[in-house]
């Protein structure tokens, strides 16, 4: 009897112990300065112009894409590009892939990309990763790695 107890013992712990990855689905979320953030709201709107505006935040954050399209593909981010990503952070500064890094500026300098993997008529997915600054070009916040995943379109 005991060798049963202990049998079925080692059975549960060994079930119990298992990796429970879990995974939103839609998403946005990404590495921001190396820590994971979380988008708990978040929609993409298709402009009359043509544009894909990407709206995503948490309680304390903001994230804006412009893209110049809803076409697969990449989308490269620095101050000449038509792509650009805004983020506001908790303190109120605002930072955008369209501000230069310091006064100067390097207008050939890439801030990140977007690409688009799919759009199934309804929702889009895809990655992005990217640095930017805020106006005076002093501050920055990056997303060294990000992913939208089945984001409603509208």
């Amino acid at each position: 009897m005991r060798k049963i107890v202990l049998f079925l013992i080692t059975i549960s712990t060994l079930y119990g112990c298992g990796d429970e990855v879990q995974f939103n689905t839609p998403a946005l979320q990404g590495n921001k300065n190396y820590q994971l953030w979380r988008a708990t709201y978040f929609d993409a709107v298709l402009g009359e112009n043509g544009k894909l505006t990407i709206n995503a935040g948490n309680k304390l954050e903001k994230m804006n894409f412009v893209l110049s399209s809803l076409q697969q593909g990449t989308y490269s981010l620095s101050e000449m590009s038509d792509s650009k990503i805004n983020f506001l952070d908790l303190e109120n500064i605002s930072y955008s892939t369209i501000n230069p890094q310091n006064p100067e500026g390097n207008f050939d300098m890439e801030n990140g990309q977007v690409i688009i993997t799919e759009f199934d008529g309804n929702t889009i997915t895809g990655t992005f990763r990217f640095i930017a600054f805020s106006a005076d070009g002093l501050d920055s916040v990056g997303f060294n790695e990000g992913i939208f995943y089945k984001v409603p379109v509208r």
